[in-house]
């Protein structure tokens, strides 16, 4: 329990007194790209931390793969909490989430997400999620930040980390529409440090992988219309090879 302790002190202290000099700082930054970047720093910062009070340590292959010079859609699977925070220590630029619309309701997390460009998502709401899809899109455009989602929709509960939910294909209309690179990221053994056991904190190491952009220009027209299912079989492709090692 002491990992777990310890971890809701360091989302707690950031989240109520940590991030008061950080977010005065930035109301005093005029600049937007100056603004975002220092807010992904400040933020990335809190995660590391959280990350070594949980005891959790990871290992990552295919940085290379990532851009630097322009904005990209991330897609993940997502088995576990700890996903978002080891996901989002590895961006090296802005890069927000496309998130459910509970978590807005934790003010002060709801306040550091905005800072770093997320977007909350009302999934019974159409007219919300068509909304948050074209701010996605025009910040990508403006190539303000990239976004990152799981297309999934959910955390999957399965024992096996191949066995992702269907990806919904509403979620990649960001990249159809800008023609941004799709960026895999693939991880096993998030679900093993907390989901696995909740509410408890058990360290562990987690193994990512991030594969070759996916250029929606260049597919065949079929894996174009099924955007979705070739992606996560991509992802599939990803964890195998990390299994086998």
């Amino acid at each position: 329990m002491l990992h777990t302790l310890c971890a809701l002190l360091s989302a707690g202290w950031f989240l109520s007194f940590g991030g008061i000099y950080p977010m005065h700082r930035l109301k005093r930054i005029s600049d937007p790209a100056k603004r975002d970047q220092y807010a992904l720093e400040t933020v990335q910062k809190a995660m590391h931390r959280l990350l070594k009070v949980s005891g959790v340590t990871f290992e990552v292959q295919g940085l290379e793969h990532v851009p630097e010079d322009e904005p990209v859609l991330f897609v993940g699977n997502h088995r576990s909490f700890f996903d978002v925070i080891i996901g989002y220590t590895l961006v090296r630029k802005p890069t927000g989430f496309i998130a459910k619309i509970e978590l807005a309701k934790v003010k002060p997390l709801k306040r550091w997400m905005e800072y770093v460009n997320c977007l909350f998502l009302d999934r019974d709401d159409l007219k919300q999620n068509l909304k948050v899809i074209i701010d996605a899109i025009k910040n990508v455009r403006a190539g303000r930040c990239s976004y990152w989602i799981y297309p999934e929709g959910t955390r999957s509960k399965g024992t096996d980390p191949r066995d992702m939910l269907p990806f919904k294909a509403g979620s990649f209309k960001i990249a159809e529409k800008t023609g941004c690179k799709i960026i895999p990221v693939a991880m096993t053994g998030t679900r093993e440090i907390l989901e696995a056991h909740f509410p408890k904190i058990v360290p562990g190491h987690v193994k990512v992988s991030i594969g070759e952009p996916i250029v929606i220009s260049v597919l065949p027209e079929e894996e174009r219309k099924h955007l979705g299912e070739y992606t996560r079989n991509v992802l599939i492709r990803l964890i195998d090879d990390m299994e086998k090692d």
